[in-house]
């Protein structure tokens, strides 16, 4: 029974180790991404706190890792994203100053 219990605190002691270097890393993607017009992560994700659930951006960044075999996203890819011809007046604009 205490092997048990030593075991199960030891995995979520590693769950909680690996989750909070996850979040770390994926802020990195908004600071490289904001030279592209990055505000935040709505930028490629559908959710303000990131996570699952892609836009058509961040959708293509998932695409261009499969088409270029690579093993992780890489933010300079940003530089050839292109949005599709109907797409275009849903980038982000910026607002007009409020009165």
């Amino acid at each position: 029974m205490r092997h048990g219990r030593a075991r199960n605190a030891a995995l979520s002691l590693f769950g909680l180790i690996a989750l909070a270097g996850a979040a770390p890393a994926y802020q990195s993607f908004l600071g490289k991404a904001k030279k592209f017009g990055a505000r935040d992560c709505l930028f490629c994700h559908e959710h303000a706190d990131g996570g699952e659930g892609w836009n058509e951006r961040g959708q293509w960044l998932i695409d261009e890792k499969a088409r270029r075999k690579a093993e992780k996203i890489d933010v300079e890819w940003l530089a050839d994203y292109k949005p599709r011809e109907g797409d275009k007046d849903k980038e982000e604009k910026p607002k007009p100053p409020s009165r």
